[in-house]
């Protein structure tokens, strides 16, 4: 009898064992507070890379900076294509999410870091693009009155 009700103890944990070890199936991944990842921007019906920011992290390009008495609150963000420093944030306007790699916001104190030499205290956004073959011109992404950079 002692025997019986071990075995069936036995079963009833086993059984409930192999309930327990059912999958449900993952939720997606968070999207990164700071980062954006050029399958995100696939799924993007806008047209340009400012666009998809500004719907997909709006934070990126909200003003920063500490108010200073007599200063204005805010300063300028500060635009990185491939490490080049831009004109102006007005520049993602000019890039197609079809070619962009990754897109990354840097708070001052980071940008100030990574790109040393520059004033950085409203942030950074760095936009890496993705590679082109060797015999393509990229005409989008220059500066205004620069020639276009071959790749």
């Amino acid at each position: 009898m002692r025997m019986i009700r071990t075995a069936f103890i036995v079963t009833l944990a086993v059984a409930g064992l192999a309930g327990c070890t059912h999958r449900a199936k993952s939720a997606p991944p968070l999207a990164a507070h700071d980062f954006i990842a050029a399958d995100e921007l696939a799924h993007s019906t806008d047209l340009t890379l400012y666009d998809a920011i500004r719907r997909l992290r709006p934070n990126f390009l909200k003003p920063r900076g500490v108010a200073a008495y007599g200063a204005p609150e805010t300063t300028v963000l500060t635009l990185y294509v491939d490490g080049q420093r831009m004109d102006s944030i007005d520049d993602l306007r000019r890039i197609s999410c079809d070619e962009v790699a990754e897109v990354r916001f840097y708070e001052p104190q980071i940008a100030n870091a990574k790109f040393a030499g520059h004033n950085n205290a409203g942030g950074a956004i760095a936009v890496t693009l993705k590679a082109l073959p060797a015999d393509s011109v990229r005409t989008d992404t220059t500066k205004a009155g620069t020639p276009p950079v071959e790749r």
